[in-house]
């Protein structure tokens, strides 16, 4: 009995079940149908913005903006002559852009095209009141990235383009679409993952004419966080001017604590021309530019010979060996015999005695090459790893490149050839093989400054409201005595009369420096400067470097002085 009440339990539903799909697919077919046909259910994406980049003082210097897009699904357009007309008339965009955006969008059919990027406010509300029931076509509001002082800082920012076909199948699991931008270099690039915005969007539902005829959901975007750097907006402006039309880098950190408060490189780049739709010739000639290399960080980036800002190591070498004191003198008279030949000092006719002290004031290459033969190639190597030189500063920033401290064992691996005593006359003044960046040559300085601690750069003090912890002061093994002469030689440097950094000296700052020319085979040498202030409780490191500028002791000094007064100016001093 109760098997036959199941039986027949199952044979009622079943009928059932048939009369249903009658009903929907035979009676009911010509309403279902219409209904398939004339509507449709869309998602109109909502960008999430990109956060903020504030500088120290929380003054925004890179946001977003809204722009407005027209977008078409190629596939869907009804009535291309009245969108054609509506672009030219409207929009104001050429016949021949037209058919050029046209056949892209042809390309991939089914997918969202931006066929008109970044509108006018007034254009797109007109085109949205003249667009209405024109199938395949929506008007988007996105989010675009506004760098305000365009130029300025634009190596610590970095810039922005369009995600690849080739990326959105490696980051689509992260929420990334079609025509998302995607940092590059810089900060955009380093802090992505916190920078990025998580994007929403209205699901509608329209009519076969394109009009909404109802909201079924809606997903509210998240911003990004923002970035509150270490960066003063003022001094980083200042440092940015005084490159002009050089090519070269300034940076300027707190030894203290790491913090950078400037970092300008030359030849710049504005970031807004990578987020623009119609720069394109521009960014390719940024891309391009092998000569000039905009794009290309040198503060980080840039590998040079120090010259005789790297008399700094020596010095700390050879009076860390204990074969020199701040009281063993050196005659120069001009030139130091080895062999069969002669290493020229700067000065023809020579500096005359010179101990620790005036051989930094003098910058005398006699002095450091009797000091650095004493020294050894394996303790100027040592002591030249011992300040950071030949490994990354680990500053947050993308594409740092760690440099060149050479010694015996690297030139029989890579040069196949045994170290020469003549080579280590050349290292103890910065040359030869030796090739470093201003911002390892900061991090240097920044070791005398705080004497004998070293500090790591950072740019990013705070992620959303979140402080970003970094790594405290650390001791580089230095003894007290050999800070302490290095120090008075650096400030006879900026000081004295005779100093070669004196165009640094600044009323009212006791600063202490260290000027170097480095010969380049390229053609006129590069000049540098490295310095810091105040004397008794340093504040502020600086470092100036100039392609082909010449001599260290004139330009780049009078640049660091001027960077120091802008920082008693603003209070930071």
């Amino acid at each position: 009995m109760r098997e036959r009440l199941v039986t027949v339990s199952v044979s009622i539903l079943f009928v059932l079940a048939c009369l249903g799909l009658f009903y929907v697919q035979i009676l009911r077919y010509p309403y279902y149908s219409k209904l398939s046909q004339n509507n449709s259910i869309r998602i109109i994406p909502i960008n999430g913005p990109r956060g903020n980049i504030l500088d120290r003082n929380g003054k925004v210097l890179v946001t977003s903006r809204l722009s407005f897009d027209i977008v078409i699904v190629y596939n869907e357009l009804r009535d291309k002559p009245r969108l054609i007309n509506l672009l030219k008339d409207v929009v104001g965009m050429s016949g021949a852009d037209i058919a050029k955006s046209l056949e892209k969008a042809s390309s991939r059919a089914y997918a969202p095209f931006a066929i008109a990027e970044d509108i006018d406010k007034e254009k797109a509300i007109r085109f949205d009141e003249e667009s209405l029931g024109l199938n395949g076509v929506t008007l988007e509001t996105r989010s675009r990235r506004n760098y305000i002082y365009k130029n300025m800082g634009s190596h610590v920012f970095g810039y922005l383009s369009e995600i690849t076909e080739d990326e959105l199948e490696d980051l689509k699991d992260s929420g990334y679409r079609m025509r998302d931008l995607i940092g590059r270099s810089g900060l955009e690039k380093y802090y992505e993952s916190y920078l990025k915005g998580t994007d929403g969007g209205t699901q509608i539902e329209v009519d076969s004419m394109g009009r909404q005829t109802r909201v079924l959901g809606v997903k509210e975007p998240i911003c990004g966080k923002d970035l509150r750097l270490t960066v003063d907006l003022d001094l980083q402006s200042i440092a940015d001017k005084l490159l002009g039309s050089h090519a070269g880098a300034i940076v300027a950190i707190n030894p203290a604590t790491g913090e950078v408060l400037a970092l300008a490189s030359h030849p710049s780049f504005d970031p807004n021309v990578f987020v623009r739709p119609n720069n394109s010739n521009e960014r390719l000639r940024l891309l391009r530019d092998r000569k000039g290399r905009p794009m290309s960080n040198r503060a980080i980036s840039g590998l040079y010979a120090p010259g005789s800002v790297f008399k700094i190591v020596t010095s700390s070498a050879a009076l860390e060996s204990g074969r020199v004191k701040n009281s063993s003198y050196f005659t120069c008279t001009g030139s130091y015999k080895f062999g069969r030949r002669s290493f020229n000092c700067w000065k023809e006719e020579g500096h005359g005695p010179q101990n620790i002290y005036s051989g930094l004031m003098n910058s005398c290459n006699v002095y450091f090459y009797n000091i650095g033969r004493l020294a050894g190639v394996d303790a100027l190597e040592s002591y030249a790893k011992l300040f950071g030189y030949g490994k990354l500063t680990g500053i947050d920033l993308p594409d740092e490149v760690k440099g060149l401290a050479p010694g015996r064992s690297w030139k029989k691996l890579y040069r196949k050839d045994s170290w020469y005593e003549g080579e280590t006359l050349n290292y103890s003044i910065g040359q030869g093989y030796l090739m470093v960046t201003p911002i390892q040559v900061a991090c240097m300085t920044a070791v005398i400054a705080n004497k004998g601690m070293a500090t790591k750069p950072f740019v990013v003090k705070q992620i959303g409201p979140s402080p970003v912890t970094h790594e405290g002061l650390r001791s580089v093994s230095l003894r007290a005595q050999t800070t302490d002469d290095i120090r008075r030689g650096m400030y006879e440097v900026v000081n004295n009369e005779f100093g070669t950094g004196k165009r640094a000296k600044a009323e009212g700052i006791v600063a202490a420096g260290k000027t170097g020319t480095a010969q380049n085979p390229q053609g006129r040498t590069h000049a540098w400067f490295t310095g810091f202030a105040p004397f008794d409780d340093p504040r502020i490191c600086v470092v100036v470097f100039l392609e082909h500028g010449g001599k260290g002791g004139v330009e780049p000094a009078g640049i660091a002085r001027q960077i120091f007064e802008e920082a008693r100016r603003i209070g930071y001093l």
